[in-house]
């Protein structure tokens, strides 16, 4: 494996929770990308990806657009979320795709043997190759792969 790369949304941040999220984005308001707060904790994520990183591991991002959006406003949706990045995982990940809503993910992947981190089970599912599934332990299950690659 030589990447690893996390949807956003429901992933790494708590993007549902953000108050009138869908009439937000209805309206091109890319607040809720602003506002939503981490799911995980960054002090253990960061300690598993540095571990990662160490051999050699890319660490990146693949996230969806909001559906509907215009071409203006996913312009600035990738903007806010690479902040949103840079503000909670500083120097985490070196690869950034922010896609149009609904594009398969393992397209725009730059390295083939990678693992997906995603909420979404229909997205884990059209990934080719391997997944964790963001609504568990997202870093136990890190330091699970880590542990067989060392070995």
């Amino acid at each position: 494996m030589k990447a690893i790369y996390f949807d956003l949304d429901g992933t790494l941040n708590r993007f549902y929770e953000v108050d009138n999220w869908l009439e937000k984005l209805h309206t091109e308001d890319i607040s809720p990308y602003v506002e939503a707060l981490p799911i995980i904790n960054f002090e253990e994520l960061r300690e598993v990806l540095d571990d990662f990183i160490a051999t050699g591991v890319t660490i990146g991002v693949i996230s969806w657009s909001a559906m509907g959006g215009s071409k203006e406003y996913n312009r600035r949706t990738r903007k806010a979320k690479i902040e949103w990045c840079e503000k909670y995982f500083p120097n985490v990940f070196t690869e950034y795709h922010v896609i149009k809503y609904g594009t398969p993910k393992h397209h725009v992947r730059k390295i083939k043997d990678s693992i997906l981190v995603d909420d979404n089970a229909d997205v884990r599912q059209t990934w080719k190759g391997d997944t964790v599934d963001a609504t568990k332990d997202v870093v136990f299950a890190l330091k699970e792969i880590l542990e067989r690659l060392e070995n």
